[in-house]
């Protein structure tokens, strides 16, 4: 019987691992997410499950925005959209916009302000620095009624407001809430979701803060939350289901442990590509590819240089002188025994010494092999 490589059986070992862990979380929902999702349907502490019954025992009756595409519910007084976590398009931007315009209470918290940035870019309000934690003052009459004096933050962003917008809390460095009028609405943007989280709403004034932001909402009118920007909406992106869900994630995983095993142990996925096996190049080849490359670079210059050399070292080398004697002092020499040949060889080193169309280059160097071979001959 064939013994199972080590390798393999640790590969499968870590398969069934995974998708024994795929298994067990599958049915995790965001409650059990142990994040920071401000989602009224995450009951952790990182959740906003508490805001939303605490509301409701005051009075408040609460609605989510959630489905095939982001609207707002009819009858909406306040719309919370807490720690969006996807991108928000132009379309819903303007329908926040225009709820907020006809008379809508809008409440915008966020830790970092990068998703939100659209929705904080048309209320007047951009995101400045890091935001210190603590306790901060809150230093406006607005929140009398439960009254709130100061809000815990552990983390969050600071603003820098257009004119005319009001600056209701600060961390001593920079605007922590702002609020302002667009229409005949009212917009309040928070630098921090944790007034707003499970876990700190009973530190401090956090839960009477959340409480009077609401406070309209308790007269009648829906308390909206925005769960759409948090994902509660159906995708056709197959990517969603790779990032969002147990199983996708575990799919990935085993991808690419199996694409890094592939390239540690360099087994390959096929059969061997045998190498194609080319015959040595002749010295003529290469003769003519080094031709090509003096033609296209228009550096005739160079043959004409090196034939020239040739003439002047057969000539010099047939009479036994110095090969490095100008080629004056050659010819004359060549003139003392055979004039013709030395006027000849003249007329061939005055031609090569100016640029020549190919066909007379070529009948040159037949010359000069004539002129040498008459000579030894």
């Amino acid at each position: 019987m064939r013994r199972i490589h080590p390798i393999y059986a640790a590969a499968l070992l870590l398969l069934a691992a995974t998708v024994a862990v795929a298994i067990a979380a599958g049915g995790a929902g965001v409650g059990q997410a142990g994040g920071r999702s401000a989602s009224v349907h995450d009951d952790s502490p990182g959740g906003a499950a508490a805001l939303r019954r605490y509301l409701e025992a005051m009075g408040a009756q609460t609605v989510v925005a959630e489905g095939d595409v982001f609207a707002i519910p009819s009858g909406t007084g306040v719309l919370f959209i807490l720690g969006v976590n996807e991108t928000v398009s132009a379309e819903d931007v303007t329908l926040v916009k225009n709820f907020v315009d006809r008379g809508g209470v809008l409440v915008v918290a966020t830790d970092i302000g990068f998703f939100e940035r659209p929705i904080l870019e048309q209320l007047g309000v951009h995101t400045g620095g890091v935001a210190l934690s603590g306790l901060h003052p809150l230093t406006n009459a607005a929140f009398a009624e439960p009254p709130a004096r100061s809000i815990a933050v552990d983390r969050g962003v600071t603003f820098t407001p257009d004119r005319g917008r009001v600056i209701l809390a600060t961390d001593g460095k920079g605007p922590l809430v702002v609020s302002g009028r667009i229409g005949s609405g009212l917009f309040h943007v928070v630098g921090s979701l944790a007034p707003f989280l499970t876990g700190n709403l009973g530190i401090a004034d956090d839960g009477a803060f959340a409480l009077d932001l609401a406070r309209l909402g308790l007269a009648g009118g829906l308390v909206a939350f925005d769960e759409y920007h948090h994902g509660f909406h159906p995708s056709s992106d197959i990517l969603v289901l790779l990032e969002r869900t147990a199983p996708g994630r575990a799919l990935v995983f085993v991808t690419a442990a199996t694409l890094l095993y592939l390239a540690l142990s360099g087994r390959r996925l096929g059969p061997p590509i045998p190498l194609e096996v080319r015959p040595p190049r002749s010295s003529l080849e290469y003769i003519r590819g080094f031709a090509g490359l003096v033609r296209r670079a228009r550096r005739g210059e160079i043959a004409r240089r090196r034939l020239r050399n040739d003439l002047r070292l057969a000539l010099a080398r047939d009479l036994g002188l110095d090969p490095d004697l100008p080629f004056e002092r050659v010819a004359n020499a060549v003139a003392a025994v055979d004039p013709a040949r030395a006027a000849e060889a003249r007329a061939i080193d005055a031609a090569l010494s100016r640029p020549l169309r190919e066909d007379r280059l070529l009948r040159t160097v037949r010359q000069i092999e004539r002129l040498v071979a008459g000579r030894t001959a």
